[in-house]
Formats: C-alpha cells, sequence, structure tokens
C-alpha cells in the first residue's frame, strides 16, 4: 500500500467499524466526496454564516470519522472547534481543511483503483 493512502486512510480501522466488509468500505469511500459540501462551507464563510458552516463541517467530521479518514477527520476537529458556537474560523484552518478534502479525495481515488 502507499504511503499517500497510509497518511489519509486507515483502512484497518476503517473496515473494524463495518464488521470487516471490505465491498461496503469501498463503497463508502466511493461516496466521501458526496458527503462533503465544500462549495456549501465557502458560501457559508463569505456569507458570515459561521453556524452553518459549522454544520457542513460536523457531517464531513462525522463522514471522515466514520471512515477513518484520520488527517481529514482530525483537521474537521480542529476547524468544528473554532465554528462552535457562531465563532469565526481561521484563513489558515479553513486551507488545511480544503487542501486535506482534496488530498483524500486523491487517496481514495488511488486505494479503489488498487483494490480491484
Amino acid at each position: 500500500m502507499s504511503k499517500a493512502i497510509e497518511n489519509y486512510i486507515d483502512i484497518a480501522g476503517g473496515l473494524t467499524r463495518i464488521g470487516g466488509n471490505k465491498d461496503l468500505y469501498r463503497r463508502l469511500l466511493g461516496k466521501f466526496e458526496s458527503s462533503v459540501n465544500i462549495e456549501g462551507l465557502d458560501a457559508a464563510i463569505a456569507a458570515k454564516d459561521f453556524e452553518e458552516a459549522g454544520s457542513i463541517v460536523h457531517a464531513a467530521k462525522g463522514a471522515a470519522g466514520n471512515l477513518s479518514l484520520t488527517a481529514f477527520f482530525e483537521q474537521s476537529a480542529v476547524l468544528m472547534e473554532q465554528l462552535r458556537g457562531g465563532g469565526v474560523p481561521k484563513d489558515e484552518d479553513v486551507r488545511l481543511f480544503r487542501q486535506l478534502y482534496e488530498e483524500t479525495k486523491q487517496a481514495i481515488d488511488e486505494y479503489l483503483a488498487s483494490a480491484g
């Protein structure tokens, strides 16, 4: 397994969460991208609707946690803490959230391609 995959996906942890069903895990990973509303997050932040942004990040954090997408989950938790109660997020943390989302999607695509 490539280091890129290992840096973003805890496959053993993810499989444990769903009872070891590899086919189900692959299907759920394939749906990850649709479970994160990056455009909605950008719009909420632009509108200074930090409660809505918090809801979007909370959903992303849940999806990442359920799939054991460790780096993205951890950054989601950082951003979630900033947005709690309508707080203003740090630009750097929003940027890192987006970056890790993209890198996690790439790792998922690589894993799915290699998993056959």
